[in-house]
């Protein structure tokens, strides 16, 4: 979904993020806000090996302790990998940043969507190459530093089904996995010559090897510090450039990934027409 923008949201954020272009070159009214998360619960995609999400409500009605008015609080337990979210660079890599040691400004940067659904529709296990970066390129000009680097799959529309975002029907074989990733060139490539702030996707990883547990493209960008989102969803809505990407998530001190409200500010003259109004 996308909300116009209102005052309030560069009341709060426009100091915090001065110097975004999306959200200081353009007046409130020009600009868009689309959610790329998925809703928290009440059954989001964890990976097998993580514990289960619980959700547990502890108080929903009148408080005499609190002067007679409506009272809710709720108790929740959860994977720092489930859902929409971010993996700090500790995830896959000892020694490197965790959740509170993020710096902020690397939370954000210009929206890169690669859009491969087309190659999925022939191929589900189909990995974005190098060649793909560069003809997102040769359309949209070089990969800004600092960018959020994300691979359009439509695998989202698949969540939350365990077995059909997997794509298998044993989710305790890892080697089982199929969907789309990056190539372990692609990502070496936008780490080492883009000065990316973030690579994700809309699937469960952002490298997967069918052959063997591998996790090479993940180390390789965490030895970098350079942290992970993974689940994001409605790509499609958002344009392959133009866009400030935003990753706000829980800053758990030591943590080493937490849920995140992925969202983007969209210059309204670049909003995609079918999901424009």
């Amino acid at each position: 979904m996308y909300w116009t923008a209102k005052t309030v949201f560069f009341v709060l954020f426009g100091g915090l993020f001065n110097g975004i272009n999306a959200a200081t070159s353009s007046s409130c009214s020009d600009i868009r806000v689309v959610d790329l998360s998925h809703v928290h619960g009440p059954k989001p995609l964890t990976a097998p090996f993580f514990p289960p999400y619980s959700f547990e409500i502890v108080n929903r009605s009148i408080s005499p302790a609190l002067g007679g008015n409506w009272f809710e609080t709720n108790y929740i337990k959860t994977s720092e990998h489930s859902s929409t979210h971010i993996d700090s660079p500790s995830h896959f890599f000892k020694n490197r940043l965790r959740m509170h040691e993020l710096p902020l400004e690397k939370l954000y940067g210009p929206g890169v969507i690669i859009d491969v659904r087309k190659q999925v529709s022939r191929n589900p296990n189909y990995k974005i190459q190098i060649s793909d970066i560069r003809r997102w390129e040769s359309t949209h000009g070089r990969i800004p530093n600092g960018a959020v680097v994300l691979l359009s799959s439509g695998w989202d529309k698949r969540y939350p089904d365990p077995n059909v975002v997997f794509n298998t029907k044993t989710t305790s074989d890892i080697t089982s996995y199929r969907f789309p990733s990056f190539e372990f060139n692609a990502i070496t490539f936008l780490a080492k010559f883009r000065s990316v702030h973030i690579v994700g996707s809309d699937t469960p990883a952002i490298y997967l090897n069918s052959a063997r547990i591998d996790l090479s493209g993940f180390t390789f960008l965490f030895q970098r510090n350079i942290p992970v989102v993974l689940n994001v969803a409605n790509l499609d809505r958002i344009p392959p450039s133009g866009s400030t990407v935003f990753i706000p998530a829980i800053n758990i001190y030591d943590g080493s990934g937490a849920p995140a409200r992925i969202f983007a500010t969209v210059p309204a003259s670049k909003m995609l027409k079918k999901y424009y109004g």
